[in-house]
């Protein structure tokens, strides 16, 4: 049954009882509805809501591996912070020893770096400028290595521009056939390098020298890194690197056009392309997120020094996750648990449009054990198949959105968590605290005793650096609005 629907029932019973009947009692120190359906054979189920602790806790990094999109972009959010996303990536021939074929008087045409674009977040009105800088060798960049979002690669110098001018992106545009180059309907960025740049690939490297081997191309042809200016724009963009169905002629490359003369002496034109070679070539997505005044989360991250926080961010990986405890479950009477649900309702953005265009993500919920000091399936409640989660949709993951005590529309979650509240219950087994996050490519471990972790979900459960959300915590004001644990259950 729906969910929405099964509440209404709810509602509409309990108000035909409660003319009748008188209120419930207490079970604990915690205010309990009326009677949720008619009674059989003697049997009242009721409801009841416990407190939570809830606090903004700290950080995840992530590595984004070659197969996933990259993000490229600028975002400046009043509630979250800024968020610079760079990519960097190494494009190299297609064979060695590369030429660029038979004949004299190489001319070049142009270089054009061309980008797999996936789809973008943010706001699409403001354009985004971007620039080429080329990696210098003495930085450490090298395929043999994997490098999570915090790993600059301009650490020691700031790298060569070969962009010929910075790129202005219309983001509004990137879907219109007329101003975007198109291949077999996938949308492309396409860069135009500097001449100089251009040159240098043509005419002073040759097979005798950098395009003799991978290892000799490397040291010259470190890699580049594309970015965007920080004092414009307001979106990331998705970025595709590496498509395995078409290595021949790949949407991310750089395409060196040129002129020469052929052995006939006819004048004739020709192109080379420099791609991602999936076993030889650096890749990385560098995030940098800033989190600092006036965005409204500097006053709760780094974690303060209070109990519990009224408000929680969580923002998907590299994002911020927060923990929650749920004290009141080891004292609960043995009862029948019919649902036990942990409810998270959005704070909304009133003093901006930012919710308009920052959207939500999936959330995920974990156990957690000081003395494992893992992150785990929640006891009983989460499901697996295989290598992955099984249960992803009725576990919770996924927004809803409903109408709020202001009349606005906002997102919120309810994650079920009824099986393991009744082995706490009934069976007195450990009562954990959690974890909240929105994870990207996130890991997890089945079970608190487990020695290797699993996915989530695949594919991913979050594109990386997608999603944010601001809820209410424990302690928010609003008591309709605070995250809480929703229990119906009938006495036993």
């Amino acid at each position: 049954m729906n969910l929405f629907i099964a509440k209404k029932k709810y509602l509409l019973v309990f108000l035909t009882l409660s003319l009748v009947v008188l209120a419930c009692t207490k079970i604990i120190t915690t205010d309990i509805g009326g009677g949720l359906i008619p009674p059989v054979d003697g049997v009242f189920t009721k409801d009841t809501i416990l407190d939570v602790i809830t606090k903004n806790s700290g950080q995840d990094t992530v590595t984004v591996p070659l197969s996933d999109d990259h993000i490229l972009g600028y975002t400046d959010d009043p509630i979250f912070g800024k968020t610079s996303a760079a990519i960097n990536v190494q494009l190299k021939p297609q064979f060695y020893p590369f030429t660029f074929g038979t004949g004299t008087g190489f001319i070049l045409d142009s270089v054009v770096l061309q980008l797999d674009y996936k789809g973008f977040y943010g706001d699409s009105t403001l354009p985004l400028n971007l620039h080429v800088r080329k990696i210098d060798p003495e930085q450490f960049f090298s395929p043999d290595s994997t490098f999570n979002n915090t790993v600059d690669v301009f650490k020691f110098s700031s790298g060569t521009e070969i962009s010929e001018t910075p790129k202005s992106i219309d983001i509004r545009r990137l879907g219109d056939s007329i101003h975007t180059y198109m291949d077999s309907g996938i949308n492309l960025i396409r860069i135009k390098l500097s001449n100089a740049y251009g040159a240098t690939l043509l005419n002073e490297y040759d097979t005798s020298n950098v395009y003799k081997n991978d290892t000799l191309y490397s040291i010259k042809e470190h890699g580049m890194q594309i970015n965007a200016e920080t004092a414009a724009g307001n979106a990331l963009l998705r970025i595709g690197l590496f498509d395995q169905t078409n290595t021949a002629n790949p949407r991310t490359k750089m395409i060196l056009y040129y002129k020469y003369t052929d052995t006939s002496g006819k004048l004739d034109t020709a192109l080379r392309i420099y791609s991602v070679n999936p076993y030889t070539s650096a890749h990385s997505n560098y995030i940098k997120r800033t989190r600092t005044a006036p965005a409204q989360v500097a006053s709760f991250f780094p974690p303060n020094t209070d109990v519990q926080d009224s408000l929680i961010f969580l923002q998907t990986g590299p994002g911020l996750y927060s923990t929650v405890q749920i004290p009141g479950i080891a004292s609960l009477p043995n009862m029948l648990v019919h649902r036990a649900e942990l409810l998270i309702e959005q704070i909304p953005d009133e003093t901006s449009s930012s919710d308009t265009y920052f959207t939500v993500p999936n959330l995920f919920l974990a156990a957690y054990s000081q003395d494992s000091m893992k992150r785990f399936a929640v006891p009983n409640d989460v499901l697996f198949n295989f290598s992955t989660i099984s249960n992803l949709g009725t576990f919770g993951v996924a927004p809803f959105t409903k109408t709020n005590s202001d009349g606005k529309s906002v997102k919120f979650y309810s994650f079920d968590i009824s099986r393991y509240v009744q082995g706490v219950v009934t069976r007195k087994e450990k009562a954990f605290s959690f974890v909240l996050y929105s994870p990207y490519n996130g890991f997890i471990y089945p079970y608190e005793t487990s020695l290797y972790p699993i996915n989530i979900s695949s594919p991913t459960l979050n594109p990386v650096g997608v999603g944010r959300i601001r809820v209410g915590g424990g302690n928010y004001s609003d008591k309709t609005r605070r995250m809480r644990l929703h229990i119906i259950y009938s006495k036993i």
